[in-house]
């Protein structure tokens, strides 16, 4: 009897291991058969849309736009494999705040859309795209800004980015028209509710000698190396740092001869020259580089990280760079040939030290529940006044009763008739003093 009772016992306590064991079994079986089931899938060719892309960046790029019908299925890309569609920049798009990217082909045209965090990213990433051109851009009325650049249409509206070039990397004149098609009709699907801004920190690089279409926009240290050599070593960008840049124009030299306008290796040579091509000349226009830290530390340790760079450097190279710090700007002139107008230049950014009013307390207010708010106001001051003059009172009451029992009973404790005890007996006295007559006795 005493066996069994044991035996069951035992075979209650590993009853809840088992279960545990065909549930672990059961689930093992079930991953296995949808690992089995997916490479079919893949084969049929279903494409798996990620979950983080967005629909409406997947609705830009139709079946069919501008009338071209698309020759591939969209390419989703999310900010970890940028590199799959800009190679060794996906560095700088990340900088950018690219999220999502989309890529479709129509007949041999390639259109790219990169969605950035906010509009200020993707003018950034336009800009950039536009100072690494191995040509002078073309302006196109296209989006918010548009330019041809290396035989592609680029252009920027809202928050998305967007390239527009041939499918197989060369240039192709009969594919102009389609690429500019693809692109107005893009732009048309694009909507952006926001009205367009520029980032504030452009308004600060000085107007004056600034060349055209050299203002550059940056959000990280890699899209700034890309546009100024050694910029990685320069600048750390911490802490949601941003920085300007632009190429003016420096004047006369010291020698008395006017700075030489940079001529590109892509301009074709006359008839006859030796030359098949001219020689570029060096660029020397001075570069003008703002960086706005959003703390007076981090413009501290900006300014010492690029102090000890130029103190590294020759001496040569040093009398090329001019920099001080303004409130929580960096400022550096690079390229420096003409000492005089650099400084100048650097010595006219100013910090904008400003104090805005979220609103101004004297316009008066369209809140139509303004008057309730005004009489609850009302009420709640009052009604603590009360609450407080109450209390004052109640306590004071009770405070000062209690004072005054106190005090009678110390007195009572002081002077006492001892209890009736005593008496004094003048009765006698009483008829002598009054000269009455004594009394009769009945």
């Amino acid at each position: 009897m005493g066996d069994s009772i044991t035996n069951k016992m035992h075979l209650a306590k590993q009853r809840p291991a088992v279960l545990a064991i065909i549930l672990i079994l059961l689930i093992s079986f079930g991953v296995g058969a949808q690992q089995a089931a997916s490479p079919d899938r893949q084969a049929s060719g279903t494409e798996v849309t990620p979950l983080a892309t967005s629909n409406h960046l997947l609705s830009l790029l139709p079946d069919k736009l501008a009338g071209i019908k698309a020759t591939t299925d969209i390419k989703q890309l999310t900010r970890e494999n940028l590199v799959e569609l800009v190679a060794d920049k996906a560095a700088v798009y990340q900088e950018y705040r690219v999220a999502f990217a989309v890529s479709r082909e129509y007949s041999g045209v390639r259109v790219d859309v990169f969605e950035t965090q906010n509009q200020f990213a993707a003018l950034g990433l336009f800009m950039f795209n536009t100072g690494a051109s191995k040509t002078k851009p073309v302006d196109e009325a296209v989006g918010s800004n548009g330019a041809r650049v290396d035989g592609e249409l680029i252009f920027w509206k809202g928050n998305f980015f967007v390239r527009v070039g041939d499918a197989n990397q060369k240039q192709s004149r009969g594919n102009s028209a389609v690429r500019e098609g693809l692109a107005r009709a893009l732009s048309g699907e694009i909507a952006s509710n926001t009205v367009v801004t520029r980032p504030p920190l452009l308004d600060s690089l000085p107007a004056s000698s600034l060349l055209p279409q050299s203002q550059q926009y940056f959000l990280g240290s890699e899209s700034l190396n890309a546009s100024v050599e050694h910029g990685r070593e320069m600048f750390e960008f911490a802490g949601d740092t941003e920085a300007v840049m632009g190429r003016y124009s420096q004047g006369e030299l010291p020698n008395g001869s006017a700075s030489p306008i940079r001529v590109t290796d892509q301009t074709p040579a006359r008839k006859g020259s030796l030359q098949g091509l001219a020689s570029p000349t060096p660029d020397l226009s001075l570069r003008l580089l703002i960086v706005e830290c959003h703390t007076p530390q981090f413009a501290t340790d900006a300014m010492e990280r690029l102090a000890n760079y130029v103190s590294s450097l020759p001496e040569t190279e040093q009398q090329q760079i001019i920099f001080k710090r303004t409130g929580n700007y960096v400022i550096e002139a690079l390229n420096v040939r003409n000492r005089e107008f650099a400084e100048g230049l650097v010595n006219s950014v100013q910090y904008p030290y400003t104090v805005k009013w979220l609103r101004n307390p004297l316009w008066s207010t369209n809140d139509p529940f303004r008057m309730e708010k005004t009489a609850n106001m009302l009420l709640s001051t009052f009604g603590l006044l009360g609450l407080i003059l109450l209390t004052v009172l109640v306590v004071g009451s009770v405070f000062g009763t209690t004072i005054f029992l106190k005090r009678r009973k110390q007195q009572r404790e002081v002077f006492s008739d001892a209890g009736g005890m005593l008496r004094l007996d003048i009765d006698q006295f009483e008829s002598v003093l009054l000269g009455l007559p004594p009394k009769r006795d009945n």
